[in-house]
């Protein structure tokens, strides 16, 4: 015995796509590197404290205790950028990296301009922090983004 179905009966009326697992938040690596991070540049500016850089300037002195809250303030916000950068980014990693580049770039020019009158070993101990900091944690972040990339997920609205 032969069952006729119509023509609107043998296809479904929804395609239903396969469950996709969501991947892994770049949240935890960035945490560990974020700590990491603001351990080495405590430690740099205790070794450069210990070795007589003046860490005063025209409107103060600079506590050591600034080195790891704005290494920590910094490396969130870069962890932000980069969860940004994985739903809307074409190519999520080379874009963060770039962007990083750029961004950690920009955080030397207040060091460098003449306005808060640091000494010029302090200078280089800032601009050193800054890029070690960022040595620290952008590759962390980003070799996570490589791990997320081409799992399939859904494209953007904005890019259907």
């Amino acid at each position: 015995m032969t069952l006729y179905l119509p023509e609107h009966r043998r296809t479904p009326a929804v395609e239903v796509a396969p469950v996709r697992e969501r991947p892994a938040s770049v949240w935890p690596r960035g945490l560990v590197a974020t700590a990491i991070a603001a351990v080495v540049t405590t430690l740099m500016a205790l070794i450069a404290k210990a070795a007589g850089v003046d860490f005063g300037s025209s409107v103060g002195d600079v506590p050591l205790s600034a080195f790891p809250m704005l290494t920590i303030y910094c490396s969130l916000i870069g962890i932000i950028i980069a969860e940004v950068m994985i739903r809307v980014a074409t190519m999520p990693r080379s874009t963060f990296q770039i962007t990083m580049i750029v961004l950690t770039g920009l955080s030397l020019v207040p060091d460098v301009l003449p306005f808060f009158e640091f000494d010029l070993a302090f200078v280089g101990v800032l601009c050193l922090t800054h890029i070690v900091a960022a040595a620290i944690v952008v590759p962390m972040i980003a070799g996570r983004m490589e791990e997320r990339r081409g799992l399939g997920l859904p494209a953007p609205a904005h890019r259907r």
